[in-house]
């Protein structure tokens, strides 16, 4: 008898590895990480997860990485560091959720790119250059657009070299289009939608996902509603953003980046101590905010299932194209 619609979608989703890029969760050095069983639970096998903002002063981002190492290391049944791609099929195998740490910003640094590996050192294996407003580093999202600077081109240099991967999210035009030209390893978005299925000023322009793919990088989608259509997470409208990107440059260059916010009146929080790095937010944004939850992605494998892609290309979305790009620039 062939297998259903359903009893197909749960074996891939049993088989495959479930890579979500990036967590966005508000950085506090005693934050009880109880909620990553979340993602274990829903059949992750990595989460990157965020240890500070451009928004931080860099010494609360050291304290954010030592807290979380500590915690991590202090739960082994449920999770495990990640520093390599043999580290994520360990997590895969004995049913793990394997935790690396991103930056969302250069800031972090205190403009001396020998901080790069030592946060490398600690766990990080994404940065993004600046978070939504300009900095030493280059341009954000939300504000005038500039080119990198001379101290972003060393950061990127240096990211190459110690092996972390270079991140365009929440970052400005010209400058993630600067980073494609410079880098000599793959570049990701690591939770970024396109802007051609809905119009949001964080969203990405089709010639930063093609440059993106052209340096070998991945797109991770977005799960916020803010960033898919202004009003729902269904996953009818992430399968909208994953399918473009798709169709555009190819299924070796997508994957998820929920970019999840666990708690709404964390989310305002957020935006009434840090306005500035929110331009043209308000409350409102806020509070009609919805994600699709770590408890959701059966649903998305499912969704992809029924929309006709392969086994092979549902994993690669999944998880395997940002493994991919793991194991050509991690060292």
């Amino acid at each position: 008898m062939a297998e259903t619609i359903a009893e197909r979608a749960a074996r891939v989703h049993h088989d495959a590895i479930i890579w979500d890029c990036h967590a966005g969760v508000q950085c506090r050095a005693d934050l009880d990480l109880s909620f990553l069983d979340r993602w274990r639970k829903g059949g992750g096998t990595y989460l990157g997860l965020n240890i500070g903002w451009d928004a931080m002063p860099w010494e609360h981002t050291l304290r954010c990485a030592a807290h979380y190492r500590r915690w991590i290391e202090m739960n082994p049944d449920k999770f495990m560091m990640a520093g390599s791609v043999q580290d994520i099929h360990h997590a895969k195998a004995t049913g793990k959720l394997a935790v690396a740490f991103d930056l969302e910003g250069a800031n972090a640094l205190n403009e001396n790119i020998e901080m790069i590996s030592m946060y490398y050192r600690l766990g990080v294996r994404h940065m993004n250059f600046a978070y939504n407003v300009n900095n030493a580093f280059g341009g954000g999202a939300h504000d005038v657009d500039m080119h990198l600077t001379e101290l972003g081109r060393q950061a990127v240099a240096e990211m190459n070299r110690i092996g972390m991967m270079v991140d365009c999210s929440h970052t400005g035009y010209m400058t993630s289009m600067d980073i494609f030209e410079l880098s000599e390893a793959p570049v990701i978005f690591s939770h970024s939608n396109p802007r051609a299925v809905y119009d949001h000023g964080r969203n990405i322009r089709d010639d930063q996902i093609k440059a993106c793919a052209a340096t070998g990088g991945v797109v991770g989608i977005n799960g916020i509603s803010t960033f898919l259509n202004g009003r729902d997470a269904k996953m009818e409208t992430v399968f909208a953003h994953i399918d473009y990107v798709v169709n555009l440059v190819g299924i070796e260059h997508v994957g998820i980046g929920v970019d999840i916010v666990l708690d709404k009146a964390e989310g305002l929080e957020m935006n009434d101590n840090y306005s500035k790095m929110f331009p043209g937010y308000s409350a409102a944004d806020w509070a009609d905010m919805h994600n699709y939850m770590p408890e959701q992605f059966s649903e998305l494998t499912e969704t992809l299932v029924k929309k006709g892609y392969s086994d092979e290309h549902v994993r690669l979305i999944l998880g395997e194209n940002f493994l991919r790009v793991a194991a050509k620039v991690w060292k």
